[in-house]
């Protein structure tokens, strides 16, 4: 009991978890940068990549099966990576830079209803004046986006996505004040066909997904800016 007790007297106690800065903390920001990082990959997810049931009646026939249903597994999922990447190559907009449009979308959105003085948007991380001057600095991914398959209705409509993520950091302190992830989809829908057919359809309707994601970004921080978040 003794040893019990003293163990007990001896243990560091649990530090307590460390609160995430709320609203108030974004008062003081009056002028921020924007910067985008990160690299972006574009998609094309038309079907899913594992093997349906039929895939799964023919293996069970196989002799030897147990070595060689995992090597046939790996051979589709090969295969399916290289049918979506030529998907991807024969799709993808070459002129389109994703974090860029997305954050130049969001600066606009904050100059026009956010109560910051100055928005800079930036394709690298700031240095000399732009990064002195600063209060905070936005950091936006665009880890991926591209066309997807949507599931409701006809069965070969796509429609443009995009995945991104945003931090704003205070810059004299390095204090994460706000962060937020979204997963933004095109209400439109397409065939990949049309979209395959038509490249000023395709550069435009991802350019718009990209743009709307840079402004959902944006309303997310004046929530937390205002303290509802």
């Amino acid at each position: 009991m003794a040893v019990v007790l003293s163990a007990c007297a001896s243990s560091p106690p649990t530090p307590a978890p460390r609160a995430r800065p709320s609203g108030a903390a974004l008062t003081d920001v009056r002028r921020v940068v924007v910067v985008t990082t990160g690299e972006s990959r574009f998609t094309v997810m038309q079907e899913a990549k594992e093997p349906g049931r039929g895939f799964d009646e023919v293996m069970k026939w196989l002799p030897a099966k147990d070595l060689l249903v995992p090597i046939a597994r790996a051979v589709y999922s090969g295969l399916s990576w290289l049918i979506e990447s030529d998907r991807a190559a024969g799709t993808v907009p070459r002129d389109v830079v994703p974090g860029t449009v997305v954050a130049d979308a969001f600066a606009r959105a904050l100059q026009v209803s956010g109560p910051f003085n100055q928005i800079v948007s930036v394709d690298r991380e700031p240095v000399g004046d732009d990064r002195r001057l600063a209060d905070a600095i936005v950091r936006l991914t665009v880890p991926s986006w591209g066309l997807m398959r949507v599931r409701e209705g006809d069965a070969d409509a796509v429609a443009g996505f995009a995945d991104v993520r945003a931090q704003m950091v205070v810059r004299e302190t390095g204090v994460i004040v706000w962060e937020h992830e979204e997963d933004v989809t095109q209400p439109g829908r397409l065939s990949l066909d049309a979209y395959k057919r038509d490249r000023g359809l395709t550069r435009q309707e991802l350019v718009d997904v990209l743009e709307r994601a840079g402004r959902r970004l944006a309303t997310e921080l004046l929530y937390a800016q205002d303290g509802r978040r």
